[in-house]
């Protein structure tokens, strides 16, 4: 029976590089000042574990949907 993984967040993203889950959303949403070391060590973790952005919390947050709706009578 094959068993369902966790998806990665990014508290554990922050975690494995040794930084505040702040720093994570920083480099995940591509903001400036972030210390290039410190980007590398998140951008690394995140390859490791797997890691993507939930897009639903993203449009959640932002209020941007890109999604059409068909309605059919």
């Amino acid at each position: 029976m094959q068993t369902r993984r966790r998806r990665v967040s990014m508290a554990d993203v922050a975690r494995l590089a040794g930084v505040s889950s702040q720093t994570v959303s920083r480099v995940s949403n591509g903001h400036p000042g972030v210390v290039e070391t410190t980007r590398q060590q998140v951008l690394a973790a995140m390859k490791e574990l797997g890691y993507r952005p939930n897009s639903a919390a993203r449009a959640l947050k932002r209020g941007e949907f890109r999604t059409i709706g068909i309605i059919l009578f």
